[in-house]
């Protein structure tokens, strides 16, 4: 009873941040967490304190499926609740598509679409000019498939977004545009059934 009081209280001040403070086992305006996470990360938390999020996401992706709370905890404490509010869903198990995994796909599952448009050399973005698929990069965007962020990098290590994910919907059916994000294994076997290009 407590415990739903404190969630409705959290949730009157701050819709999405206080709930997601709760869910990681911070404290909300003032209130104390109560939840499982709380108590997990009294005891474990200790243990990643000095993790980046990236080491975390390395280790979730060895398997390592205790670095989801202390990862949320993390965004959550840096204001990113919505992002860590995919890793929560995903548990772990998967971890959500980059924008550099999406390109992948793409190069490899639309590569008989990228090499015309490879031979006119379109732009690379700047931060994509040394990396291995930097002239499908230039196709992918030329043919409008993804696009650049406002500052005219591609910013491969971004999470594919839900603008991404309505781009790439106008040239891809089976994308949904509703969708939040794409995980890796969902973004091979989207591509690997529509296009038969194995």
């Amino acid at each position: 009873m407590i415990l739903l009081i404190l969630l409705l209280l959290a949730y009157t001040q701050s819709p999405v941040q206080g709930i997601w403070n709760l869910r990681a086992g911070l404290e909300t305006e003032g209130i104390p967490a109560v939840t499982g996470a709380s108590i997990y990360n009294r005891v474990n938390m200790a243990s990643a304190t000095e993790l980046s999020s990236d080491e975390m996401l390395r280790r979730i992706n060895g398997g390592d499926n205790s670095m989801i709370v202390p990862l949320t905890a993390l965004l959550v404490s840096e204001g990113k609740a919505e992002l860590a509010e995919i890793y929560w869903e995903l548990e772990g198990f998967e971890l959500p598509a980059t924008r550099k995994d999406l390109l992948d796909a793409l190069a490899w599952f639309g590569r008989y679409e990228l090499y015309p448009v490879m031979a006119l050399e379109p732009a690379i973005p700047p931060d994509m000019q040394e990396s291995m698929h930097s002239g499908q990069c230039g196709a992918v965007c030329a043919l409008g498939w993804m696009t650049t962020r406002e500052d005219g990098l591609f910013h491969g290590e971004d999470l594919v977004s839900p603008s991404d994910i309505r781009i790439l919907s106008n040239y891809f059916p089976q994308v949904s545009p509703v969708m939040k994000y794409i995980t890796g294994e969902a973004l091979e076997y989207m591509f690997r059934t529509t296009t038969g290009v194995l």
